[in-house]
């Protein structure tokens, strides 16, 4: 958050945020500048003990802010710090903030449906986090490794090289190291297979969290492919820049899983879509959509080319096989 924002504007966002109603782009400027500045830490409040000080400042919020209980993200503690390093701007003109245990570094993000999330981590690498995606990641890196959790979704990553300090991102079972590359992680909770997709340089999959399976090597324009309920793993050559093509606005899916089509679909245009018989999940479809292009013209796209049709009850929607 810029420092000259002015102070009317700081209050606006804070209720903002305390009320749960930011934008995902607000809540990330609003905890980044908190961490950021939580380096810069001034000494004027830490002469009481931390709850002492907690517990006035809370009480001040809430009788600023008054929020109804209910609409009160759930980390409390995070929010009560970042909203009481607000509050205290608000009233003194400076900046003045919490001792915060180092334990708190980490934050997490998530990309509302429809509007896929772009922005740069501390080290200088770039994120961008699919629609319906949740990320955890620190503040600051430290240590000899730079460590990133995605929590669900799919995100691509442009990674800044730092050959002492290897990147390493978490999803489920599967940690993928990298010193310096372009690459996509898609781990969907309704798919049962994580796959990691390099569009640059290369990375080493670790396909098991005790770490005891070789690590598996992938190169540009390959896809791993592990199976999340068992070791199997498979690779195959495809498009890279086409997986990845959701950064810019753009859905290029190039010999693609329906199944895989489908969610993205969901996630940009706030629908439900099934599938009529199972075995439609892994029809494999060749399409590109536009940002402008609207639902009904993507689905119409997507069943003349394949036999496919589809039928809408409210919002839900399903992919039936035409007869033959």
């Amino acid at each position: 958050m810029p420092f000259n924002m002015p102070m009317q504007d700081i209050k606006k966002l804070l209720k903002k945020y305390i009320a749960g109603k930011c934008t995902p782009e607000e809540q990330l400027l609003i905890e980044q500048w908190y961490q950021q500045a939580g380096d810069n830490s001034k000494a004027d409040v830490s002469g009481l003990p931390f709850e002492q000080l907690e517990s006035s400042i809370w009480q001040q919020v809430q009788q600023q802010t008054t929020p109804q209980p209910k609409r009160v993200p759930m980390q409390r503690t995070t929010l009560l710090k970042i909203a009481a390093s607000l509050l205290l701007i608000i009233g003194t003109g400076m900046l003045i903030w919490l001792p915060r245990p180092a334990k708190e570094n980490w934050q997490e993000v998530f990309a509302s449906k429809g509007v896929p999330l772009h922005f740069t981590l501390d080290d200088g690498s770039q994120v961008w986090l699919n629609a319906g995606s949740g990320l955890r990641y620190p503040a600051h890196f430290t240590g000899t490794d730079r460590k990133i959790e995605l929590l669900s979704g799919e995100i691509c990553l442009d990674v800044k090289q730092d050959p002492a300090r290897p990147f390493i991102i978490k999803s489920g079972q599967v940690s993928t190291r990298v010193l310096g590359t372009i690459f996509n992680v898609r781990n969907y909770p309704q798919l049962a297979f994580l796959q990691v997709t390099v569009q640059q340089g290369k990375v080493a999959v670790q396909a098991d969290a005790q770490q005891t399976a070789a690590e598996v090597v992938v190169l540009p324009n390959e896809q791993l492919t592990i199976n999340t309920a068992s070791p199997a793993v498979s690779k195959t050559n495809v498009d890279a820049k086409a997986v990845n093509g959701w950064t810019s606005g753009k859905l290029l899916f190039n010999n693609e899983r329906l199944d895989i089509i489908a969610i993205t679909l969901e996630n940009r245009y706030h629908k439900k879509i099934s599938f009529a018989s199972p075995s439609l999940s892994a029809y494999r479809i060749t399409a590109g959509i536009e940002a402008t292009d609207s639902l009904q013209e993507v689905l119409e796209v997507l069943c003349l080319a394949n036999k496919l049709y589809y039928t809408t009850a409210g919002e839900h929607i399903t992919f039936r096989k035409q007869p033959i």
